[in-house]
């Protein structure tokens, strides 16, 4: 790891030379005492200097170990904004979806609404001609024995020979057939 140079540093480097030279410079004129404490002095700014570096090593240390967590937790927050994204657009979908089916479902209701409606009115009217076809078909049925007598006194009188077996067997047919003996056609 390289260090740079900063501000700090020169003030440091700067304060030093400057005790040095004062170091120097007074030696001749200094007793021993104060010679002694001049050195402690100037041993505790060696050791504040080699503290204010490795403090300006550790600070570049947290530093860069900072930026590279910042970088990481970017790459994450941008890749989980991608996914927002796409689950965004994903529930837009689905809801308009879900607003097609809703109307899907309101226009069919109204379909069922209306068929039920209308089911109802035919069954009404199919009731009706239910009634009015049974009561036909029931006034057809007390004809018959009149329409049977009325046929037999034609047949005595046309000599048709009518085949009611067949009349019982389909209900729609009533068949003869005439008989002409007198003058020898059958």
């Amino acid at each position: 790891m390289t260090t740079t140079t900063t501000d700090d540093d020169n003030d440091w480097l700067a304060l030093q030379s400057k005790m040095s030279s004062i170091l120097t410079t007074q030696k001749s004129s200094t007793t021993p005492t104060t010679q002694q404490l001049i050195t402690t002095q100037n041993s505790h700014l060696t050791t504040l200097a080699n503290h204010h570096t490795t403090l300006l090593q550790q600070s570049t240390q947290i530093q860069s170990a900072l930026t590279s967590s910042i970088n990481s937790e970017s790459r994450a927050l941008q890749a989980d904004n991608r996914e927002l994204g796409t689950h965004l657009s994903t529930i837009q979908t689905l809801t308009n979806r879900k607003e097609e089916l809703l109307s899907i479902n309101s226009k069919l209701g109204n379909r069922i609404t209306t068929a039920s409606t209308n089911i109802d009115n035919y069954q009404r009217v199919a009731s009706t001609d239910l009634t009015s076809l049974n009561e036909l078909e029931l006034t057809h049925k007390k004809n018959i024995p009149k329409i049977q007598r009325e046929l037999t006194l034609h047949v005595m009188m046309t000599n048709i020979k009518w085949d009611y077996s067949k009349c019982e067997r389909d209900e729609n047919v009533l068949r003869g057939e005439v008989s002409l003996n007198e003058r020898g056609v059958l």
